[in-house]
């Protein structure tokens, strides 16, 4: 991620939340949001500003000015991309990156285009994870490069091996395991590498 990337999702994330606060005290509308597990298209072994490289090769657009997306362990989402058929087209495809470390969690939809159909984009009609994961899975497998001339490799990870299952359950113990919560969250990440090799 360059510079000037890196600084505008910092200013995201420090806007938002009070633009949320305001919104939903104001009109009920929102600056943040969930994704859901629906949403989920799979894992990428790779460093988030490597993919995002790949993204804006693949005709991704970065979208600064979509809400902030909140996993279900508090992860808030680190980029967030769009794909439109034309600069004016009715629907755009929504790719939003979690960073997990060493890899990349992805998640997407499709909806109407901000540009084109601002308030049916904010009320989210017609949107469609399923969609929107289908057509995000097919980029990556048909993905064309010297690099990955076979596609982009992902894997489509289990719900409850992934970071989001587990996180939530160890911080809603943590109290009971006296401040140790990152050791647990290591361990059980280093169970979860362990498990996810003795399968391959």
């Amino acid at each position: 991620m360059s510079a000037s990337q890196d600084l505008s999702n910092r200013v995201r994330r420090y806007i938002k939340p009070p633009i949320h606060r305001f919104f939903d005290w104001s009109f009920g509308g929102y600056a943040m949001s969930s994704n859901t597990e629906e949403e989920y298209v799979g894992t990428i072994a790779m460093a988030e500003d490597e993919f995002e490289e790949l993204l804006a090769a693949a005709g991704f657009r970065r979208n600064l000015v979509s809400s902030l997306k909140v996993r279900v362990d508090g992860n808030v989402s680190d980029g967030s991309w769009a794909w439109r058929a034309s600069p004016l087209a009715d629907w755009q495809l929504h790719v939003i990156l979690h960073n997990v470390g060493d890899s990349v969690e992805v998640y997407a939809h499709w909806e109407y285009s901000w540009y084109t159909h601002p308030i049916k984009h904010y009320t989210a009609r017609g949107c469609s994870p399923e969609r929107g994961v289908e057509m995000t899975r097919e980029m990556l497998r048909n993905y064309e490069s010297d690099r990955y001339p076979d596609g982009i490799p992902f894997e489509i990870e289990s719900f409850y091996w992934r970071k989001p299952w587990y996180l939530t359950h160890l911080h809603n113990a943590s109290e009971r395991i006296n401040g140790n919560l990152e050791k647990v969250e290591q361990w059980a990440s280093g169970l979860n590498r362990r498990f996810s090799a003795w399968r391959s």
